[in-house]
């Protein structure tokens, strides 16, 4: 279990050099965390018990796990069910409350679209809680998590300089919903509707300057 946690706690889950994530990057260990962030992944008090994970696409905790490690933390061999590793961070999770057994919730967009304005106050909160863990401070990067986590907007604008105004906003919304999937590249997680709704990632991208 002590190793669990070095491996829940640490970029020890994956052995590449590319990794920037531990797994509180995206999972607070319990359902109400003490502090404000906005996480992409569910809390994993309770996970060893549940039926389904990422929305229901797996039935199995190890194939969820080897997911995250695979696509975020560029981990190319998967865990197997006799790996030390690999059981270390099950007795970890299964040492954790069991406050959520049930299935979360959890849906990856397939589509996305521009949104209209929103609530910039707001935005600027979600932006603190949401996204400068990974991208840091906005318009300067300051105390980002990697180099290869754009400093927003700005950096995400000039690498798509070549698209129409009223598509960049788009651009945003696709990376935000999408995540590292459908190849749009990066490895960067999803944040689905049911964490970050439609009208607060539209306050986010008001508060950000992303122009309509």
């Amino acid at each position: 279990m002590a190793h669990g946690r070095v491996l829940f706690e640490t970029r020890a889950a994956s052995p590449s050099p590319n990794n920037a994530y531990t797994c509180t990057t995206c999972h607070a260990t319990t359902q109400h965390p003490a502090d404000l962030r906005l996480l992409p992944g569910a809390p994993l008090a309770g996970a060893v018990l549940r039926p389904s994970y990422w929305g229901g696409t797996t039935l199995d905790l190890l194939d969820a796990v080897n997911v995250c490690r695979h696509d975020f933390m560029d981990a190319q061999m998967p865990w197997q069910a006799a790996d030390a590793d690999g059981q270390a961070l099950y007795a970890y999770l299964a040492s954790l409350p069991a406050d959520l057994p049930e299935a979360v919730t959890f849906h990856v967009a397939t589509d996305a679209w521009d949104l209209p304005g929103g609530d910039a106050a707001q935005g600027k909160l979600d932006y603190a809680h949401a996204c400068q863990t990974c991208h840091g401070a906005a318009h300067t990067g300051k105390g980002r998590l990697t180099a290869r986590a754009p400093i927003l907007p700005e950096q995400t604008l000039k690498e798509h300089a070549s698209y129409a105004q009223a598509e960049l906003r788009v651009v945003f919304v696709q990376k935000v919903r999408h995540g590292v999937f459908y190849g749009y590249g990066g490895t960067m997680p999803p944040f689905a509707r049911e964490v970050l709704s439609d009208d607060r990632l539209a306050g986010l991208l008001t508060w950000l300057g992303v122009p309509q």
